[in-house]
């Protein structure tokens, strides 16, 4: 596989990229002392790690933030200097990690704001500690949300909700933002670890193929109707029988032994 730390967008990121043995990609933006906030190279950075590595290696992908006291707090304020029209909608980012072809889960512990948040928005899974706090305050800035922080938002939690969060530019708590369906889970900090590891190794133990399917069934059917929907995930289950990890899961289900998916 592309070894992503070698890119040169990449070197310049405050980023740390490590990929473990189980296919695990891990993304840990390296910005304590500002909050994790996001500037031009650190999302040049993930963007590049999430195009150069390959994809059929990984089993999923986890984005966090340095530090305790932010996963990340938006965006710089200075990326906002001169900047025009045309390039204030310049981050792609977002559709990256929302399409990247396995699951992703962003690791939240602490502030989740603005573009931060929208980063974990574009996740599949978002499990936080219970002292973390949700926002998009960007109105308060004169702008609006501009890379999910409306249209994913509001899919996730309702129009009523999102309009809140959007109009108000104020917080919720992690205990509402689990209420709300924003995240999947708050946990109390010291239990936190364990929680994420319980969600990312049950993620990485699955068969690559399937997961790959599952997640493409998710988001092409998201807009569908349910007849629609329904003959996707038929029309993947009849493909995935043809896989050697079925073959795989099947013959472990039956010798009682665990799986050993190869991603084909």
């Amino acid at each position: 596989m592309t070894d992503p730390t070698s890119d040169p967008r990449v070197e310049r990121a405050p980023l740390d990229v490590t990929f473990s043995e189980a296919g695990v990609l891990s993304l840990v933006f390296d910005r304590p002392d500002a909050l994790n906030a996001l500037t031009d190279d650190l999302v040049a950075g993930i963007e590049a790690a999430l195009e150069t590595v390959d994809g059929s290696a990984v089993r999923c992908v986890v984005l966090s933030g340095a530090g305790d006291r932010a996963f990340s707090a938006g965006a710089d304020v200075a990326v906002f200097d001169g900047l025009d029209p045309v390039e204030g909608t310049a981050w792609t980012v977002f559709e990256t990690l929302a399409e990247f072809p396995q699951p992703t889960v962003a690791e939240i512990d602490g502030l989740c704001l603005g573009a931060g948040l929208e980063l974990a928005l574009a996740c599949d899974i978002r499990l936080a500690t219970a002292r973390s706090s949700f926002g998009q305050p960007e109105i308060r800035l004169g702008f609006v949300p501009g890379g999910g922080g409306i249209s994913r938002l509001q899919r996730l939690v309702g129009p009523g909700r999102a309009k809140e969060l959007v109009f108000r530019g104020n917080r919720i708590e992690a205990e509402t933002a689990a209420r709300w369906g924003l995240v999947n889970r708050a946990v109390p900090a010291d239990e936190f670890d364990d929680a994420v590891e319980d969600v990312v190794a049950d993620i990485a133990g699955g068969a690559p193929v399937g997961l790959r399917s599952a997640k493409r069934v998710f988001d092409s059917g998201a807009d569908a109707s349910l007849s629609a929907g329904l003959l996707l995930e038929s029309q993947a289950f009849g493909l995935l029988l043809t896989t050697d990890d079925v073959a795989e899961g099947v013959a472990t289900f039956e010798a009682d032994r665990e799986p050993d998916f190869e991603g084909h």
